[in-house]
């Protein structure tokens, strides 16, 4: 009897067999009795192992007993992740309802309780989720995969909304998968409406603040627009790495950009007509009347057109002057033991113009900063030394903001305030996050008694 479904996990795998009931005794056997030692990610709905067969890996997604939907009702959203079929969707492989009946002492008592298991597979993506490649204009993924990857969501999703008509209620980063090509696939889609009390009433439903709308987390209201403003969040953040950008001008995203493109070389043009496009897309998503956002085909048609119009139509490329250099973006420290531990980054101007920078942190770790403030002539370079004083007990990272303007040469270290880097019309201020990250190896540091 293993042996078949075993079989039948591995020809779903290679796609020439549908999803089907697989018993809980052979997801049992393929995850080492859901071994902690397997788990691959935790999420609202349950905890997600690596099934292992004979020469596939598969993810095998158990869900939390606490959720108190029937069979019919599992047995229902089983039926619409079988019928989805996409490749920017995560393929669904098969199914267990399982439940036993298990003596249990109660208040001296001895009752019959019913345990039920509910379990979900997938194919395994091995590159993780989105989220954890997320980040700035200035690191990470290339603007031309970020804007694949955004295409490849919305098809993902316009095949949900308008094929399969399933609403998914909960995109986010963590619910798309990146595949070894950086492909994006939807996973979780469904999920959240087995049981609905549980996500409209609970803590876990603050899994997916920043990405749920508000017409469903304020009055618990729901359609295909709740996706268009998550999806629209999602954008934001793969253009400039934070969900909504509430600081952040237009100008300041080009900038970043332009700054990215100037070293890789990549066609500049064409990045600032896309990244302009996707910013107003996102923009128009998040609306707050559901009404005022657009559809999933709407969007589709969108990008579409763009793809297909001349990069020179319509679409401004603004004037941009660069930015200062900085190198190292992120730096990784190594824990020594009753010692100092430094770190050093170059702030450099390749313009014409003199800039005036100044280095800055909020972290409550004791930093000591060589150069926090300085005005750096045309075509020169800056040597900062960053130096922690008193080391933590365990890993953590910090972040630095590097702020930088353009002044008048004759400005002195003294002139640099705050207020110099205060944004006014007319005037750039550009800040960059520094991210500095120590990493401790081997047994816990010693604690003082």
């Amino acid at each position: 009897m293993y042996i078949g479904q075993l079989k039948l996990l591995e020809h779903a795998v290679d796609g020439s067999e549908p999803a089907s009931s697989i018993s809980f005794a052979v997801l049992q056997l393929i995850t080492n009795n859901f071994s902690d030692e397997l788990i691959i990610g935790r999420g609202g709905c349950g905890v997600v192992y690596k099934g292992i067969l004979t020469n596939r890996i598969i993810a095998v997604k158990k869900l939390f007993n606490r959720h108190t939907f029937d069979d019919k009702m599992f047995h229902q959203e089983v039926k619409s992740m079988m019928i989805v079929n996409h490749q920017n969707t995560v393929r669904f492989l098969g199914y267990c309802s399982h439940t036993e009946e298990k003596a249990m002492e109660l208040q001296g008592n001895v009752i019959m309780a019913q345990i039920r298991e509910r379990l979900l597979c997938f194919e395994y993506i091995g590159n993780g989720s989105l989220q954890r490649h997320l980040t700035d204009e200035l690191r990470g993924l290339e603007w031309h995969t970020r804007y694949q990857i955004i295409k490849g969501i919305c098809e993902g999703l316009k095949h949900l909304h308008k094929e399969k008509r399933i609403i998914h209620m909960d995109l986010k980063p963590a619910n798309i998968l990146l595949d070894d090509h950086m492909v994006p696939k939807i996973t979780d889609f469904g999920l959240s409406r087995l049981d609905d009390k549980s996500q409209t009433t609970s803590a876990e439903r603050f899994l997916s603040l920043g990405y749920c709308a508000p017409e469903y987390l304020d009055y618990g209201k729901r359609s295909a627009k709740s996706d268009i403003y998550s999806l629209g969040v999602i954008i934001m953040e793969l253009v400039t790495g934070s969900k909504l950008s509430p600081c952040c001008t237009k100008m300041q995203v080009y900038r970043r950009w332009n700054h990215r493109w100037n070293k890789s070389g990549e066609d500049r043009q064409l990045g600032h007509k896309q990244v302009a496009k996707c910013l107003d897309l996102a923009k128009r998503c998040i609306q707050m009347n559901p009404l005022d956002r657009p559809n999933i085909c709407d969007i589709i048609s969108y990008l579409n057109k763009m793809d297909s119009s001349d990069v020179s139509d319509s679409t401004e490329c603004p004037e941009l002057e660069d930015m200062l250099g900085i190198e190292p973006l992120e730096i990784h420290l190594s824990f020594e033991l009753n010692k100092q531990i430094s770190c050093s980054i170059e702030v450099s101007n390749d313009m014409d113009d003199y800039f005036a920078f100044r280095i800055s942190t909020t972290s409550l770790h004791p930093y000591y900063i060589n150069t926090n403030k300085g005005i750096l002539p045309p075509r020169s370079k800056c040597g900062i030394t960053i130096t922690l004083e008193a080391l933590p007990h365990n890993q953590w990272r910090d972040e630095f903001s590097v702020q930088s303007t353009r002044v008048d040469g004759s400005l002195t270290d003294a002139d640099i305030t705050g207020d110099l880097f205060s944004e006014q019309p007319g005037k750039v201020v550009d800040d960059v996050n520094l991210v500095v990250i120590l990493d401790v190896d081997g047994p816990p540091l010693p604690h003082e008694e």
